[in-house]
């Protein structure tokens, strides 16, 4: 089993992160009543890893990236901790790997591990279409893909019914 680490590379996170800074644009086109809509915190709770685990599986995928998109990267994470806001999860990591490093001090303070430091974060495959994506500013998270995952997720994880009434995904 491999360990999850913190993404290093400048050329892998930033192809993943203009990767996800599309799909979350992408996301803003959506009609409202096409997306399942989440709390964002769940990004650490082991449902919500089931839910990757499930559609991996389901798509016969073998990894997911987690990155945090806001706060900024490049000028705040990568230049405090020398490291980028993201790991690679495969689908033999278990989800204490996938927690510890959500909860990971990154270099010189424990407030600003992923799990507790974001206000905006996607988790996506690495090949295939979906997207999670949280805002915590406004307490919501969506979630999108081909109707077939959409069936697959909606099956396995308890989405809300609808968002709140002036919620707009804000990239």
């Amino acid at each position: 089993m491999t360990e999850i680490d913190f993404i290093h590379e400048c050329s892998a996170f930033t192809a993943l992160w203009q990767r996800a800074t599309a799909n979350v644009q992408l996301l803003t086109t959506v009609p409202r009543e096409e997306l399942l809509y989440f709390d964002p915190i769940d990004i650490a709770t082991l449902k919500f890893f089931e839910l990757g685990q499930t559609l991996l599986a389901f798509e016969n995928a073998t990894d997911f990236a987690t990155l945090i998109l806001k706060p900024d990267p490049f000028k705040y994470f990568h230049h405090h901790f020398g490291k980028y806001p993201g790991f690679v999860h495969r689908s033999g990591n278990t989800y204490s790997q996938f927690f510890e490093l959500m909860m990971r001090d990154p270099g010189d303070n424990i407030a600003d591990a992923l799990g507790v430091n974001h206000e905006h974060y996607v988790i996506m495959p690495i090949k295939g279409d979906w997207i999670a994506f949280g805002d915590r500013s406004w307490d919501t998270g969506v979630f999108y893909g081909p109707p077939d995952v959409m069936e697959c997720a909606r099956d396995f994880y308890p989405f809300f019914i609808a968002p709140p009434e002036q919620f707009k995904v804000e990239p």
